[in-house]
């Protein structure tokens, strides 16, 4: 018996005949019990208002967090300012060590045209008294001692204009007019934070997973059908002959394109739901047409929008699948959608968030945990031919697969004699070393894993 053969074999003995006091098998490693830091890498869409909550994502390793800024909300009057709810919110994400990302949307009573208020990017009345607005949140949270919000300790780096921008119905976002009073409004929106604060990250209002997907098929870079479910029993789908129809082709050219290509950003934002092995030529696409570096603002999983169901260990796999998807692209995060479970959503991503309405951890949970300990400083994710990735850039390489690509990961680890665990329990967050009930699950495997997960790391 060979020396892979032999150690396959401890891991089955291990696993099978010995426990520990708590009733986990020795050598089981457990993600629910891991205390990890906020990771710069590792990100969350929208947590609420409610800053008792916040916590649950430092927990999870959440290091940068997606709030709105609403125009309306903080000057509900022109020239009258209420900063009390912005302040408390992005206080409390820098008090954990959490970096605010701030999506600006142009909604006001006052302050927009009243043809453009079914859409949260308002056309502002006056480009002058928006861009004022913004400049203001701007030096309010740059860190630099001046007009900064009492208390502040840190400083907001990302900000974001137009979200959804691309359909004029979108209640997400939106835009009402057209494609060059878009970039108007965009270019104004950047200028006023880079005036305020030169260093700070200007990212373009992300693109939504659907239009991103139709993009691929128009552009001829992918054939498939792009579909996006209601309820169970109402869906809208697009197939390659909707999508090449002269009005989408024009919707291309006369928004999409020269939004792109002539609108001022630093980042583009590819929003990723849905199947994720769309991902890579989806953040390839968008990297290409802007020119510039992307990220997600918007991720999240597993989508029902194809028919699939929820179930915990898709949770789990959806997480790190989706983070890693993005970072292998070269982007800086991927957002998570949403910190708890309610009805605001669409009725495909109704359970992508990390918790259950009464704050119990799903099992994404445990997944950005692991990613929170795996993801150090300069660890890139490389993808693998069958499937899943390599980490690489500090130590030792460690590998993470699912699905199809599992068998070659298990293969690679019992060739070598590396150490290998699989997600045996997802809802409680459970490891255990690599046996023979392994087969398709997800799996992770290297030299330093135990040592990285460890309890103390």
């Amino acid at each position: 018996m060979g020396l892979a053969q032999r150690v396959g074999v401890l891991w089955v003995l291990l696993t099978c005949l010995a426990t520990s006091g708590s009733g986990v098998a020795a050598g089981t490693i457990d993600l629910s019990r891991l205390v990890v830091e906020p990771n710069p890498r590792i990100g969350l869409s929208f947590p609420g208002s409610q800053v008792r909550y916040y916590p649950y994502m430092a927990k999870a390793g959440v290091g940068v967090a997606r709030i709105a800024v609403t125009w309306q909300l903080i000057e509900p009057e022109r020239g009258r300012f209420n900063w009390r709810g912005l302040d408390e919110r992005v206080g409390a994400l820098l008090a954990l060590g959490i970096q605010p990302f701030l999506t600006f949307e142009s909604k006001s009573d006052w302050g927009t045209r009243p043809e453009t208020s079914k859409v949260k990017n308002g056309d502002p009345i006056d480009l002058g008294l928006w861009t004022r607005f913004v400049g203001q949140v701007v030096e309010r949270y740059d860190g630099d001692g001046r007009d900064d919000m009492p208390g502040l300790k840190g400083r907001v780096v990302y900000y974001q204009a137009a979200n959804e921008w691309e359909s004029p119905t979108n209640p997400s976002g939106g835009w009402i007019g057209s494609g060059a009073s878009l970039i108007a409004y965009v270019n104004a929106t950047h200028d006023a934070v880079k005036a305020a604060d030169p260093q700070a990250i200007f990212v373009l209002g992300g693109i939504a997973s659907f239009n991103l997907d139709v993009l691929l098929v128009a552009l001829d870079r992918a054939d498939f059908r792009v579909q996006q479910r209601w309820s169970d029993t109402s869906t809208t789908v697009f197939d390659r002959e909707r999508i090449k129809s002269p009005d989408i082709r024009a919707l291309i050219d006369e928004r999409v394109m020269p939004v792109l290509r002539e609108a001022r950003y630093d980042v583009a934002d590819a929003h990723l739901y849905g199947p994720e092995d769309r991902d890579a030529a989806r953040l390839a696409l968008l990297a290409e047409l802007s020119g510039r570096p992307v990220i997600s603002a918007e991720c999240g999983g597993p989508s029902r929008d194809y028919g699939d169901d929820y179930t915990p260990e898709g949770h789990f796999v959806a997480a790190v699948h989706r983070n890693l998807n993005v970072l292998a692209a070269g982007g800086a995060f991927c957002l998570w959608f949403r910190l708890g479970e309610d009805d605001k959503t669409t009725w495909g991503n109704r359970f992508t968030a990390l918790y259950t309405n009464d704050a119990q951890p799903k099992p994404g949970v445990w997944a950005f945990r692991l990613l929170a300990r795996l993801l150090g400083p300069g660890v890139v994710p490389h993808p693998l031919p069958s499937g899943g990735f390599e980490l690489r850039g500090s130590g030792a390489p460690a590998r993470l697969a699912w699905g199809q690509g599992a068998a070659e990961v298990q293969d690679w680890a019992q060739s070598g004699g590396t150490p290998a665990w699989c997600l045996s329990d997802p809802v409680r967050g459970l490891l255990a070393p690599m046996g023979t009930d392994c087969a398709g699950a997800f799996i992770v495997a290297g030299a330093d894993v135990a040592r990285l997960l460890s309890l103390d790391p």
